[in-house]
């Protein structure tokens, strides 16, 4: 009966002598989170405070992917309504456009160098009328 008491004991401290202390370390990742940019420009007309034209940007920067909406909405014409993805480098976003405006859906490239207070549109084709700078906002 000693010899097994022994021998319990001897191998209890063998175990827990092995028996490493595992320490679970927290990893934080931290979420990524997506940069939200808003221009916007509003053209009033002379002689009538309701008759607004609005230009608006938003933008949503996500590492180098870029998403967004570019709409021109005339108080009194055809809207251009539309949507872009792209890439960012530095403050330069390389982008595809699709839109519609007087019922036509129409795809294109442009290019949207961001500023600290405006970004400057250019679209791949100089008559497109997608060529402007529209003032940087709060976004809501």
């Amino acid at each position: 009966m000693k010899m097994l008491c022994l021998l319990c004991t001897v191998l209890l401290f063998f175990v827990n002598c092995n028996t490493k202390n595992s320490e679970v370390k927290k990893i934080e990742i931290e979420p990524e989170t997506a940069q939200s940019l808003c221009f916007r420009n509003e053209y009033t007309f002379p002689d009538s405070t309701e008759n607004i034209d609005v230009l608006e940007l938003n933008l949503t920067i996500l590492k180098d992917a870029v998403s967004g909406n570019y709409n021109w909405l005339p108080a009194l014409k055809n809207q251009r309504n539309g949507f872009l993805n792209g890439t960012i480098n530095e403050n330069t976003v390389k982008a595809t456009y699709h839109f519609m405006q007087e019922g036509v859906e129409q795809t294109t490239a442009i290019t949207i160098v961001l500023r600290d207070d405006k970004a400057i549109i250019t679209g791949d084709n100089p008559t497109s009328g997608l060529d402007t700078e529209v003032e940087k906002i709060t976004c809501n």
